[in-house]
């Protein structure tokens, strides 16, 4: 079993408004602390775009991070718990695949910004 999603269409919306918001936040700052040349703050374009990646990757696995580790699905108007083990070991798994590349994508965005 390769996937198992964890969330409904609703849920993938909010997360891609989320995403959006949030990569235009990242865009915004690294514009700002590369037009005025601030060094110092570069670092700071980690933090929006580790909210845009982590949602985008939600999205694209249908599974969110928090509801793995708690074990529940939202695949419709209200949460319920699931109830099969290996559901819920692939859900896990899948949030932790999902946490090790966004911290990586966005190790690697907060790189370049630093190196442009």
């Amino acid at each position: 079993m390769n996937s198992c999603p964890n969330i409904a269409r609703k849920e993938v919306r909010k997360r891609l408004m989320i995403g959006y918001v949030s990569l235009f936040v990242t865009i915004i700052t690294i514009i700002y602390t590369v037009l005025f040349d601030q060094n110092n703050l570069r670092f700071l374009v980690f933090f929006p775009a580790i909210v845009a990646t982590v949602t985008f990757f939600e999205v694209l696995d249908r599974t969110c991070i928090v509801y793995a580790y708690l074990g529940i699905k939202n695949m419709g108007d209200k949460h319920q718990r699931e109830r099969e083990v290996d559901s819920l070991k692939v859900q896990r798994f899948q949030s932790f695949k999902i946490i090790i590349k966004a911290i990586v994508a966005t190790s690697l965005i907060t790189g370049i910004v630093y190196l442009v």
